[in-house]
């Protein structure tokens, strides 16, 4: 029975240690792994990328981390265990890459939004050159349930994944928040003024499109080869 007892303290006193750890190095605020399901009325889809959490190293920890991605509130959650999460703060940078054979690699960065504000948000690093980085940002939108009237049949709450985005840094050295890369052919050749005939016909004469992120790479791998 001592020896039990010994066993439990530690045990306590270990996992004890291992949240507080945690929580100063990554953040303290804790929720209920379904907790959207509550707060947002039983909806149809997920807010995340990917509803199971991925193990992952977060910068320097040597600790395996289990993470998801939530892509509407815009922000990162990390297991502590079955019943306690945590989520990352946005207050300072993290590397977070994932442990699942995809290789993929989520950096948080700082970015503007359509409203001019800087914001703070996980991007997936897409590629990593001399000149520049590429990222890739998913984004998940939520609506509201409506009730049905005369001729309007009623419409579940839902989340629903939204057109990808790319950003890329600031490849002009004038700010270390990153630039969104335009949908439109028209605003994206005005990030090279002075070579947007070359840039264009390079595009065409490839056949290439500003929302494919490979194709971004060889737009801004042959920018760069002549400038």
């Amino acid at each position: 029975m001592k020896q039990l007892f010994i066993l439990g303290f530690l045990f306590l006193n270990f996992t004890t240690y291992a949240q507080i750890e945690l929580r100063g190095d990554l953040g303290d605020v804790y929720f209920s792994k379904d907790l959207y399901k509550t707060k947002y009325n039983s909806p149809s889809g997920s807010p995340y990328l990917i509803e199971k959490f991925t193990p992952a190293k977060i910068n320097a920890i040597n600790e395996t981390k289990l993470v998801r991605f939530d892509a509407y509130e815009d922000r990162v959650e990390i297991m502590v265990d079955e019943n306690q999460f945590v989520i990352l703060t946005d207050t300072q940078p993290y590397t977070i890459s994932l442990l699942d054979g995809s290789d993929k690699i989520y950096e948080t960065k700082t970015y503007l939004d359509e409203k001019g504000n800087v914001k703070a948000s996980f991007f997936e690093l897409l590629a990593k050159q001399g000149n520049y980085k590429l990222y890739l940002k998913e984004k998940i939108e939520f609506t509201k349930a409506v009730k049905a009237q005369g001729y309007q049949d009623s419409q579940p709450a839902m989340f629903k994944k939204q057109k990808e985005s790319y950003f890329i840094t600031d490849f002009k050295g004038q700010s270390d928040q990153l630039l969104k890369i335009p949908h439109k052919l028209k605003n994206f050749l005005k990030l090279f003024p002075a070579h947007s005939k070359t840039i264009k016909t390079f595009i065409k004469d490839n056949k290439l499109k500003i929302d494919k992120g490979d194709d971004l790479v060889k737009i801004f791998d042959f920018y760069f080869s002549k400038i």
